[in-house]
């Protein structure tokens, strides 16, 4: 096998590690659904914390995706290095937005997103009632 061969492998198994990784916010979907799930619908500490960390985990995750993907980054020097995995990264970041979203969605069930009128009432102005007349 020539040198020529085995980097062109070298590569080869790079983008599959690197895809690997693009989905591997998805991977982790159905365990944090299972401890949604287990932390019930009332507001306690122990089901904050997991909302907490569903909805600043993306964020994170998606703020270091240069130096998450850096290590399956061709061995070149290319000016044009952010795009290389360009694909992978959208990937990446979808499957994060899928991780808010489950965080967005338990929100709504416990009661914390605020969905109904009555949950706006505050910033609602009334008029004069209909009985009271000005002359």
């Amino acid at each position: 096998m020539s040198t020529k061969d085995a980097s062109a492998s070298h590569e080869k198994l790079k983008q599959a590690r690197a895809w690997d990784l693009s989905y591997s916010p998805a991977k982790q979907l159905p365990m944090q659904a299972i401890m949604l799930y287990m932390s019930g619908s009332s507001i306690q500490v122990f089901s904050i914390g997991i909302l907490v960390m569903l909805l600043f985990t993306p964020f994170s995750s998606v703020s270091k995706i240069n130096s998450t993907f850096a290590p399956y980054a061709p061995a070149t020097k290319d000016p044009n290095a952010s795009a290389i995995f360009l694909m992978q990264k959208v990937t990446y970041v979808g499957c994060n937005l899928l991780t808010l979203a489950l965080g967005l969605w338990k929100c709504s069930q416990v009661g914390l997103l605020p969905q109904g009128t009555g949950d706006w009432l505050a910033f609602e102005t009334r008029g004069n009632p209909p009985e009271i007349f000005l002359s």
